[in-house]
């Protein structure tokens, strides 16, 4: 028997179907084994695609490759990312004073989704950025 199950639930009646064919029995036999089990219930994290999309070649490496500061410099996709943070999810204050961006890691799909919308269309209208086959989902 396996010690974990991931299930991911998208709606009442699929997740009701999980819990009878697939919860129930893995709950049932790893109870009958004894010891201690968690059970957490959580929004989905981003998922891989999205990650993807947004760092393995396409938002970031293209405002990279494209964008300049007001001063004519580029910047790395790692530097972007943290001023998209510190613009768009906020920041946390460093014990010396300093600030660095709330990380994205944490945030559902849809947060995310909105995140990297926010990014694009910053990067498309402020910093002339223009997009090319960004990978949707795959």
């Amino acid at each position: 028997m396996t010690d974990r199950l991931e299930l991911e639930l998208h709606n009442r009646a699929q997740a009701w179907s999980l819990i009878q064919s697939q919860l129930y029995p893995f709950l049932r036999d790893a109870l009958q084994g004894g010891g201690r089990w968690v059970l957490t219930i959580g929004r989905r994290k981003r998922t891989k695609a999205q990650n993807r999309r947004y760092w393995g070649g396409g938002v970031l490496a293209q405002i990279a490759q494209q964008a300049t500061t007001a001063d004519g410099r580029m910047h790395s996709a790692e530097n972007w990312h943290e001023a998209f943070k510190q613009m768009f999810i906020g920041v946390e204050e460093l014990p010396n004073g300093n600030v660095i961006g709330k990380s994205s890691a944490d945030l559902t799909t849809a947060e995310f989704s909105e995140f990297c919308a926010r990014v694009e269309a910053y990067a498309a209208s402020e910093l002339g950025v223009t997009f090319y086959d960004l990978l949707e989902g795959k």
